[in-house]
Parts: structure tokens; C-alpha cells; sequence
């Protein structure tokens, strides 16, 4: 017979500050990739702007979610 598991509360579980510093430098860094993309291919203006904001918030929190 194995030992009880100890039981786990979500609330105690700290997400660590190198965590949200990596999906900060994710996020700048992909709106830095969309920029340099996007002036390649000859698109600009606040549009393109907007949605590589988007993307780049997107992908920010999913990295900082997927690491915690």
C-alpha cells in the first residue's frame, strides 16, 4: 500500500517572477519579429500595428501561462 498523497492547494502554488519576465521578453520579441515582417513585405500603418499588438499580447500571456 502506498502512502497518502499529500493534497495540493492551487492557492499555494506561486507563479515565479522569472515567469512573467520571460513572457514579457516573448511578447516584445515577437512584435519585434511582426514589425520587421511586416516592413519586409511592404504592409505598415496602424492596422498592422494593432493586430501585431495582438498577436504579441496573445502570445505573451500563453507563455507566461504555459510556464507557470
Amino acid at each position: 500500500m502506498s502512502a497518502p498523497r499529500a493534497k495540493i492547494n492551487p492557492g499555494q502554488i506561486k507563479p515565479s517572477k522569472s515567469s512573467l519576465v520571460g513572457g514579457m521578453v516573448v511578447g516584445i520579441a515577437s512584435l519585434v519579429l511582426w514589425l520587421a515582417v511586416t516592413r519586409e513585405l511592404g504592409y505598415g500603418g496602424l492596422a498592422v500595428l494593432g493586430a501585431g499588438l495582438l498577436v504579441s499580447a496573445a502570445v505573451a500571456v500563453w507563455t507566461r501561462l504555459a510556464d507557470l
